[in-house]
């Protein structure tokens, strides 16, 4: 079984755009949680949606590089979702 630094190495020589996407997705959607962990109830929403919106469209390009449909549909189901949330909350 390979390490994760094995990983790493056979990605960044594989792909490195891919996994340069990858990771920054991965970041966008940490940086979520952290938010939330911060500020508690008193979460920004339009910074948390900007994340996700962020990490998701990421997501999705990493998913058609990798041709995973599934992975491709789910993020595109959550871009889908919090731009009805961002619209939903600036025409209220």
């Amino acid at each position: 079984m390979k390490s994760i630094r094995e990983w790493l190495v056979d990605d960044w020589q594989d792909n490195r755009f891919r996994l340069i996407v990858e990771t920054a997705g991965a970041c966008c959607f940490i940086s979520v949680y952290l938010i939330m962990a911060w500020f508690g109830d008193n979460t920004p929403i339009f910074v948390v949606f900007l994340f996700t919106l962020s990490g998701a469209l990421l997501h999705s390009i990493n998913a058609y590089l990798r041709k995973s449909i599934n992975l491709l549909l789910l993020n595109i189901i959550v871009v889908c979702i919090t731009i009805f949330g961002m619209a939903k909350m600036f025409l209220a």
